[in-house]
Formats: structure tokens, C-alpha cells, sequence
């Protein structure tokens, strides 16, 4: 476990400025961000005629990919700015303003919760209530879907550092990131950091069966991928071959 700030439970919503949430906007829209479009939408599944919610929705990428799957979609952040840039890119989405800790919804009223790119933004206590949150708004079988950074990612070890930066530093994402941080570029604003171990005994903790589970880069750099993701190699270095992890899981009952 990496605390980023130590006593801080996590940022108020004017920290998470307009800068910040279209820097987020731009990243998607350049491709930046394509893995984890890629892997939420392979991990969420066929969700046509299903009640999603977006927890922690930001501007609303993933919470989008759903509806246009066919999925009924609520949106819900603490942050105005995100909600209003959210408003403006998806009109049809429906979008709540609330803390994901206290969610203004009876309990069982989803089918399926996305969790991605929020939980490393709360210390361990509100994090912890936030999934508490979670596994009561959904049915019972009803499914999560989390992402969230993973520090084990093998070539952000000693020793793998500067290979990794010089195998990722030509590649289109990463000249595209350089060139959209000059104008936008913000804090990550992450306080906790999870390791898988951590992550799954949080997940199982609060009554999810995890049934599905991956890493996976947050740059291309299709040399060091092919690598990694070799038949037989993927499986062994499953918690370590990416710098985002990620949890399908469904819950008991």
C-alpha cells in the first residue's frame, strides 16, 4: 500500500478543476486512454437493457460506452465541473450530483456498477465504504467492474525503469501525452495505491465473488506487450505484466 497523502481521506471537489477534467476529455478523444476503453468494455460486457451506474463518472467515457451498448446509465460524482463538461458531451445521460460513499439510491437498484478510476483518489476508509456502497446498490448476481493503477507492473521495477521509458518513449501515446500535458497538464490527485492482494481481499471483503481479473499497459509499446502477453508468459505474469489492473467480479447472493 502507497499513501499519497497521509491524513487526507481524500480531495474536495474543487481540486478536480476544469483543467484537470478536460485534460481528461482530450486524452480520450486523442486515443491517450485506449487500453482502458478497450478493457472496461470487454470486462463490462453485453449490458443491453441493463441499469448502470457510473461511480465517480468524471466525463462520462465509460458510463457513454454503456449506453451505447443499450445500457440504462445514471452518472453520478461529487464534482459540479465534471458533471457539467459530462452534461455537455452526453445530454441523454442521466447524471447525479453525490458522494460515492452515500449514494441516494435504494439498496438493488443496479445491475451493474463501474468503479474505474476512483478508488485511488480515497484513503482506505472511505474506499472501503465506497465498495460497501457498491455491493449494496446492486442485485443480488448483479456485476462490478474496477480499474484502478497497479504499482506491481514489472517494468516500473529497479532495474526496468529506463528500458521501459525507452521502449515507451517514441510511441504515439506517449508523444501525444507529452504534447496534451503542456496545455493540460494537472495533479493526479491519487492518495491510495493498491496492490492486486489488496485490491482482491477489498473486493472479496465486502461480498463480491471475483470472477474475472487482468493487467494491462497504460502506453503501447507493442515490442514489450507481445512479450508480456505471450501464451503461457500472460498467465504467470498476470498480476505484474501492466500498469492498470482490473476485477470483473458479481455479487453473492
Amino acid at each position: 500500500m502507497t499513501l499519497r497523502e497521509h491524513d487526507n481521506p481524500g480531495y474536495d471537489a474543487e481540486h478536480y478543476d476544469r483543467k484537470y477534467f478536460e485534460g481528461h476529455v482530450v486524452r480520450y478523444e486523442r486515443g491517450v486512454y485506449r487500453q482502458r476503453v478497450k478493457n472496461v468494455a470487454r470486462f463490462m460486457g453485453d449490458v443491453a437493457g441493463r441499469r448502470v451506474l457510473d461511480l465517480g463518472c468524471g466525463v462520462g467515457f465509460f458510463g457513454g460506452e454503456a449506453a451505447r451498448r443499450g445500457a440504462r446509465v445514471c452518472g453520478l460524482d461529487f464534482s459540479a465541473m465534471a458533471l457539467e463538461i459530462c452534461h455537455a458531451r452526453l445530454p441523454a445521460l442521466g447524471l447525479v450530483r453525490a458522494d460515492a460513499t452515500k449514494v441516494p439510491f435504494v439498496s438493488g437498484s443496479f445491475d451493474v456498477v463501474l468503479v474505474n478510476d476512483i478508488i485511488e483518489h480515497l484513503a482506505e476508509e472511505p474506499g472501503r465504504a465506497m465498495m460497501q456502497e457498491v455491493q449494496r446498490l446492486l442485485r443480488p448476481g448483479g456485476r462490478l467492474v474496477l480499474d484502478t493503477d497497479n504499482e506491481a507492473f514489472l517494468f516500473h521495477r529497479k532495474g526496468f525503469r529506463r528500458l521501459n521509458d525507452w521502449l515507451e518513449r517514441d510511441t504515439e501515446q506517449r508523444t501525444t501525452l507529452r504534447d496534451i500535458k503542456r496545455t493540460f497538464n494537472a495533479p493526479t490527485l491519487h492518495i491510495k495505491i493498491y496492490s492486486v492482494t489488496e485490491l482482491r481481499a477489498l473486493i472479496e471483503g465486502v461480498g463480491f465473488e471475483v470472477e474475472a481479473f487482468d493487467t494491462y499497459t497504460y502506453i503501447d509499446a507493442p515490442g514489450r506487450d507481445r512479450w508480456l502477453n505471450l501464451p503461457g508468459l500472460a498467465s504467470l505474469l498476470r498480476s505484474v505484466k501492466g500498469d492498470v489492473q482490473i476485477f470483473g467480479a458479481r455479487k453473492r447472493g
